[in-house]
């Protein structure tokens, strides 16, 4: 058993009525440590006996109120202390410089927003910048809610995420709204976990509701996209482009906006588009159909990198294709309106799987219409789906050739789900 002696202490002052900081003394092997603490009190205000905060029967209310704080958080700094020397005991040797310098690093990122805005930033250097977003709405939600008063990360318990969550229900916001947030927050809670920062509590996201509900269907009929072709756009160019861009998707085997916004010429190799998908990462091949080069021989023209005219740098930041992403959509809302249908970004790529399913494609080569619940499991099957088979379903899909089913499901790896 390892012997660290670890207390709280005041400076010393000649003035017993000035408030002087308070530190953490560490002892291990001989050698003594301190540890700055960013608490004031006098001398009335401190009990050597016990080394504890003392509240004076003449203390303003304002004072015993902070007192009443700084005695809590001294609370959760010796349980951090204490956190570190346990850890520290697992290995077989350190020393008491390892301790200061490892409590000096959690009482730095302890700090709830301090440590959510460090992981946003660490997630912008490895290019996960919609996890990165996702984290910052969480942060700006949680910290309305406490109306900008910062916390630390061990005061989180149940009763607080429960307040939080009433509080989000009575903005009027929906289930799935309140579960994303506090699928972030508990994603943020787990690495905290994982970083030594707090003790692991699995009772903390007990009772508060982390689930994802269906939501209504998102495809259009095949009938829309015939519409939308059929549409007289030569007028109104915006909604031309906007038309294209999404037919493009349909016809891509339902590929996502932010794929086909950073569609590169380099990605056209002969009649195939190679690419890697943003979200996963994922090498997709697809073969170039007539429709699909009609469009690409379309924007030939267009100056730039990109095969379409949706994002002007070289090096995109996020924020330019959030906005051509919120420009697309709300085209689509106006091209929505010719046609009697609700049109977004993502009614292409369902539409895709929902044609297919009606044209007899096996539910394992579309991933069942979209319904794969588990993301790590469509990475896994994806690669081993063979691509002849993926552009047979397209031209199917696409052109409407005739299809044999069985064949299809007979030559297929068999798979739970596939992500297109």
């Amino acid at each position: 058993m390892y012997n660290v002696s670890v207390m709280i202490k005041r400076r010393k002052s000649a003035e017993p009525e000035k408030r002087m900081p308070l530190y953490v003394q560490i002892i291990y092997r001989r050698k003594v440590r301190k540890i700055q603490l960013p608490y004031l009190v006098s001398g009335e205000e401190w009990r050597k006996d016990n080394n504890e905060i003392e509240i004076p029967g003449d203390a303003t209310r304002k004072r015993m109120e902070e007192l009443c704080m700084i005695r809590e958080q001294l609370s959760r700094d010796c349980a951090t202390i204490r956190s570190v020397i346990r850890s520290m005991e697992k290995k077989e040797a350190f020393s008491v410089d390892e301790i200061v310098e490892t409590c000096r690093e959690r009482f730095a990122v302890s700090d709830f927003k301090r440590y959510v805005e460090y992981l946003i930033g660490e997630l912008e250097e490895e290019g996960k910048l919609e996890t990165a977003r996702h984290y910052r709405s969480t942060l700006n939600s949680f910290m309305r809610f406490r109306q900008e008063r910062n916390l630390r990360l061990d005061e989180f318990d149940p009763a607080l995420l429960k307040a939080y969550e009433s509080g989000l229900y009575a903005t009027g916001l929906c289930s799935n709204t309140v579960s994303f947030y506090f699928r972030n927050l508990r994603a943020i809670w787990n690495r905290a976990v994982d970083d030594g920062l707090v003790e692991p509590d699995v009772t903390l996201f007990k009772n508060v509701y982390t689930r994802i509900e269906k939501t209504r269907k998102r495809a259009v009929e095949e009938k829309v996209i015939l519409q939308l072709i059929a549409l007289e756009l030569t007028l109104s160019p915006d909604l031309s482009l906007a038309r294209d861009l999404f037919l493009f998707c349909y016809y891509a085997r339902g590929m996502a906006f932010v794929d086909l916004a950073h569609l590169k010429r380099e990605n056209l190799k002969g009649d195939m588009i190679v690419y890697c998908r943003q979200k996963t990462g994922q090498l997709l091949q697809i073969r170039l159909l007539p429709v699909m080069k009609k469009l690409i021989d379309r924007y030939r023209n267009v100056s730039g990198p990109y095969l379409f005219p949706v994002l002007k740098s070289l090096d995109p930041s996020y924020l330019e294709y959030t906005s051509a992403l919120r420009l697309q959509n709300k085209r689509l809302k106006k091209l929505g309106k010719l046609v009697g249908a609700d049109l977004s970004t993502y009614v292409a790529r369902h539409t895709w799987a929902s044609v297919a399913l009606q044209k007899g494609i096996s539910e394992e080569l579309i991933s069942k219409g979209m319904g794969h619940t588990s993301v790590k499991t469509t990475r896994i099957y994806m690669a081993c789906w063979d691509n002849g088979l993926l552009d047979r379903a397209n031209e199917i899909v696409i052109l409407g050739k005739g299809c044999n089913s069985k064949n299809l499901k007979r030559n297929a790896f068999c798979a739970n789900s596939v992500s297109w």
